[in-house]
């Protein structure tokens, strides 16, 4: 994504995010810019695959029609959690 994206692409996440958290399955929705400004990630966790599934075959949800469209490329990867270390301090 072009760097002067960013900023808008930071944007629309903090104001679907909300909506989001509604969602079925969804458990924590975290976001990371990257410092050159070329990415946007979201980090989501969902209590299962189904969940997720179910996520992106809601309008606007897809790989290509959603709040990110004419703004940056989007990739979906699944990955399971193999370790969690919780902060202590």
């Amino acid at each position: 994504m072009p760097a002067k994206n960013q900023p808008r692409m930071v944007e629309l996440a903090k104001e679907h995010v909300g909506p989001a958290m509604s969602l079925e399955g969804l458990v924590s929705a975290n976001f990371h810019r990257s410092l050159d400004g070329e990415r946007v990630i979201n980090y989501g966790q969902w209590e299962n695959e189904d969940a997720i599934t179910k996520l992106t075959q809601r309008p606007g949800f897809g790989k290509e029609d959603g709040h990110w469209t004419g703004l940056a490329e989007n990739e979906f990867h699944l990955y399971e959690v193999v370790l969690v270390e919780p902060d202590v301090t």
